[in-house]
Order: structure tokens, then C-alpha cells, then sequence
């Protein structure tokens, strides 16, 4: 059994006023305007009320002209240190630990919400110990830590990104947008203009990792993503020709160019139609290499533009990676010779000895700046994996409650009874089990028992009220506000009522969020 999850010390840590000076927040309105200054909570009115050094009063804001607003820098006072959460039928996840339940109510205690007592029918899901193992990352709230990669521009003539076959490209035309940089960090999410640069963070990733992000493109997707990477993008002949040696190259732009990027890692390749997985490195003279992983047909369907919920799971010594969209198994591929399961007599097959993980989006040379290849990296989470297999789609049941043990393979499925005395009770198929709930990832509710929402089009116009509260590492509660004071904000859920909710962990409030994704990808940016 994994060990129980905890926090990665990063993520805990506290951010004390004496350490720094005190950050400000940041207030960018729908047109894309931006404003310094603090969030000093509502007026009597309902307007944001919004403080300046330089103004001798606060002013008031109307709530329907701004988007959102970040708090601190994206820096929590005190994040949440337990990511244990439900998840409400509307998305909402509120963090908190469950500390009694029957057929008809579940009582939450909450850092930031408090005592809460929540109809049964409006929860989806249930997680005491969510991830499958240690938290490692959670955000990007800010851009520490991360690092834009640069990398020349591909040669006229050369799709960067044509995989195994090259496909001729015109040469890109000068615009303005080329003197922005490839990556931006906006609100919680970061996004890409395309351009060829990458994108990395040394998230530590362990032998059996898992990692997950939200992924959003304007124009049919096409993404790199690295795994396991070393981020050591020279092999010995570069480091030669840092010191003075004008030796060739291959071209910047090719396949190769990963390696430089990225150094030694698997590198996912996403696109609207297809994924496929290589591994690149350096070979024993530190020419940059890349080997494409064999496995049968990889297709996918994804739309033009959209978002989905991808899912990667590694395992070092198994040598294997495996693929989900939306909850859905897509792919595995075996990083042993022509792709077959590994033989364990024969050695570790996984070449990838790093933690760090990369993004690059990809496009022809034509497509460079291009606002139509915009992507959208948010939601990511960089965690241990428990080893299990199956896809989020098969804790799912019309008609059953489903409980998944923290082993990753055992579970069982019938009717949660209650949750008393910090034992999970179901009576199953065959006897009534009580489970620890420290054994216990996830607890999925059987979909016919859950509260019936309203569609997207039919709560467009209530939503305009309502805002949302991002919190740090796990937290997304949302609500009109009724009222505020220093350092907290009552909300009024739909499906929760009224919560006191205290800012520390939070991050970013969200003013604007019915209008989806691609309202948030200004020029700007």
C-alpha cells in the first residue's frame, strides 16, 4: 500500500510578510486592461472595492467589467496543506475532510469553509486521498520555477513537427507578434503563441509518476509534452562547441531539436488526429538523437477548438506510459524493443532518468506567432501514481457507489451506507464492509443519485452573478457574494448555501467564467 499523501514541502511552505515585501494583486478587467493595486473586498452596493497608494480613497468597480482578479502574486498566505476534497456536481471541489455521513447528508470540516453540511445528491465524488500518492505540483498560480527554453526558428522549407515524414513549409511572415515571448503566465494557466519555445519545470517526477493538465487550443491541437526529462539539453559535442568549436548542426526545427530542448525524456507528441511518443538524448559523441516508440494504430478525435483532460501515467520501471482524454483510456505504449511488454530478466528499458516535464507547441513554420495556434496549459498536477490502471470513466456507474482502495486495484461497488467514526460503510453485493477511510482514494457516487444541474445555455445568465475562488494546491468553490471583510468572503452556492470562506489559500477569483476558455486569450497575452 502507498504511503498516505502529504504536501510537498514547496507547496506548504507559508509565505510570511517579513520575507518579502507584500505582494499586490492584480485586477484585469474584460477588455484585458490591467490594474495593481488590493482586493478590498464589496461594498454594501455589491461593486468591487479596489485600493491604491496612489488614490486617496478606495474605489468601486462594477463586477460584470472584470475578469478576475489574482491575489498576491499568485502567492497563498497559507496553502491548504491536506488535499483531501469533495467534488460537487457542478465541478465545484471544495477541500475539506468528511467527517460523518448517511443517506441524506455529509458533514465536511474545511480549513477554509468550515463546518459544512451538504445534500448527498449534490456530490459527485469524494476523495480522502486523492492522486494515488504524494502531491509533487499543483498550479501554475505563478510562474516559479518554470523556464522558457528558447530555440532558433526552423529553417524555410522544414515542418518542425511532420514526425516521421517532413512536409515542405513556407517561411514564416514578420509580424509583430514575433517580439512576444512564446510563453505567457496569465490567472492560473499558461499560454503559447507557438514559436517553438519550450516550456519546463523540474516537477521531480518519481519512478511512478502521474501527470495531468487541462489542455485548450483555438486551432486543431498540436503539443509536445516531455516526461521524465533531465533538462539537460547539451551532450558532450555541444558542450565542445560552447567553448569555441563551430562545428554542424542538425537544423533547430527538426525532430532533434527536442533533445536540445528537453535533453534525455519521452516526449509525447498531441495533435487533432494522432499521438505518438519518442524518446530523445544524446548518443555517445552528444549528437542529439530521437527514436519514435512503435505501438499499433494511435488514433484520436478532437475537435477544432476545444479543451480536454489529459492524463499521463509513467512507469520507470516498468516501462510503460499510458494515456487518458477525458477520463477515457487512449493509449500505452512499452519502451522495450518494438514496444512489447518488458521482459524483467532483460533490464530496465525506460531511458528517461530525469523528473522535469516540457511543453512546446507544435505547427508548421508558417504558423509561428500565429494567433490561431494559440494552446492553454492549466489545471496541472504532477503527483506519485499507485499503479492503477483502469480509466476514471470506470469508477463511474448509472446505478452503483463505487469505493477505490489506495492499493489502486481493489474496490468495491454498491450502496454507501454512511461514513461514521472514520469507517466508510457499503453494502455490497455480497456482505455489508467497513473500510478505514485512510485506505480509501476515492468514493464515486452513482450517477442516478445525483442532483440534476442546469445545462450550460439554461444558467448562462445566473452565472453572471456568481463567482469563483481558486485556492492553492486544490480548491475551486463558487457563489455570489454577499458580503466580505479582511481576508474573507461569503458566497452563496447553489447547491452548498452559504459559506465563510477565508482567502488565505486562495489565489485567484474568477469574475468571468461562463463565457469559457477562448474569452480569456487576449492580444495581450
Amino acid at each position: 500500500m502507498i504511503r498516505p499523501l502529504v504536501i510537498a514541502t514547496l507547496l506548504t511552505a507559508p509565505l510570511f510578510a517579513g520575507d518579502e515585501p507584500a505582494a499586490k494583486d492584480h485586477l484585469r478587467f474584460t477588455n484585458g486592461d490591467q490594474l495593481e493595486g488590493h482586493f478590498g473586498g464589496f461594498s454594501s452596493s455589491g461593486k468591487i472595492t479596489w485600493e491604491r497608494p496612489d488614490i486617496a480613497a478606495p474605489i468601486e468597480l462594477q463586477r460584470e467589467k472584470v475578469r478576475q482578479i489574482v491575489l498576491r502574486n499568485a502567492r497563498a498566505i497559507s496553502p491548504i496543506t491536506d488535499p483531501c476534497h469533495v467534488t460537487l456536481v457542478n465541478g465545484d471541489r471544495i477541500p475539506g475532510k468528511i467527517v460523518a455521513a448517511d443517506e441524506h447528508e455529509v458533514t465536511l470540516e474545511s480549513s477554509s469553509a468550515g463546518v459544512l453540511t451538504l445534500p448527498r445528491d449534490t456530490l459527485a465524488t469524494i476523495a480522502p486521498n486523492p492522486f494515488g500518492g504524494r502531491l509533487l505540483y499543483a498550479g501554475p498560480f505563478d510562474d516559479k520555477g518554470w523556464k522558457i527554453v528558447p530555440a532558433d526558428k526552423p529553417p524555410a522549407g522544414v515542418d518542425a513537427f511532420a514526425g516521421d515524414n517532413p512536409a515542405p513549409a513556407v517561411a514564416p511572415k514578420k509580424t509583430g507578434d514575433e517580439n512576444k515571448p512564446a510563453w505567457t503566465h496569465s490567472g492560473a494557466a499558461w499560454y503559447s503563441r507557438a514559436g517553438g519555445d519550450a516550456l519546463t519545470y523540474d516537477a521531480g517526477m518519481p519512478d511512478r509518476a502521474l501527470l495531468r493538465f487541462k489542455l485548450g487550443w483555438r486551432s486543431r491541437p498540436s503539443i509536445a509534452v516531455a516526461l521524465h526529462a533531465d533538462l539537460q539539453p547539451a551532450g558532450p559535442k555541444d558542450k565542445k562547441k560552447a567553448e569555441g568549436a563551430d562545428e554542424d548542426r542538425p537544423p533547430i526545427g527538426v525532430m532533434p531539436n527536442f533533445a536540445r530542448l528537453f535533453g534525455t525524456s519521452y516526449v509525447l507528441n498531441i495533435n487533432s488526429g494522432y499521438i505518438h511518443l519518442q524518446r530523445t538524448g544524446f548518443d555517445a559523441d552528444g549528437n542529439p538523437e530521437v527514436e519514435r516508440v512503435r505501438v499499433p494504430t494511435t488514433t484520436v478525435r478532437m475537435p477544432d477548438t476545444g479543451e480536454a483532460l489529459f492524463e499521463i501515467r509513467c512507469d520507470r520501471k516498468e516501462g510503460s506510459i499510458s494515456v487518458y482524454i477525458n477520463g477515457e483510456f487512449a493509449v500505452q505504449w512499452y519502451t522495450a524493443e518494438e514496444g512489447e511488454a518488458p521482459d524483467p530478466k532483460a533490464g530496465p528499458s525506460y531511458k528517461a532518468p530525469g523528473g522535469g516535464i516540457g511543453f512546446i507547441v507544435q505547427g508548421g513554420s508558417a504558423q509561428l506567432r500565429s494567433s490561431d495556434t494559440q494552446v492553454r496549459v492549466s489545471d496541472i498536477v504532477v503527483a506519485e501514481w499507485n499503479g492503477l490502471t483502469d480509466s476514471a470513466r470506470s469508477m463511474e456507474s448509472e446505478q452503483q457507489d463505487i469505493v477505490l482502495l489506495t492499493n489502486g486495484t481493489d474496490r468495491f461497488s454498491g450502496r454507501i451506507h454512511a461514513i461514521h467514526e472514520g469507517n466508510v460503510e457499503i453494502a455490497a453485493k455480497y456482505a455489508t464492509l467497513k473500510i478505514p477511510m485512510d485506505e480509501v482514494a476515492e468514493m464515486h457516487f452513482a450517477r442516478s443519485g445525483r442532483r440534476k444541474i442546469d445545462s450550460p445555455a439554461e444558467s448562462e445568465s445566473s452565472n453572471k452573478s456568481e463567482i469563483t475562488v481558486h485556492m492553492q494546491p486544490v480548491g475551486r468553490i463558487s457563489g455570489t457574494p454577499l458580503s466580505s471583510t479582511q481576508g474573507r468572503i461569503q458566497l452563496e452556492s447553489k447547491l452548498a448555501g452559504k459559506m465563510d470562506i477565508d482567502l488565505a489559500p486562495a489565489i485567484v477569483l474568477e469574475f468571468q467564467s461562463a463565457g469559457g476558455f477562448l474569452d480569456e486569450w487576449e492580444d495581450d497575452l
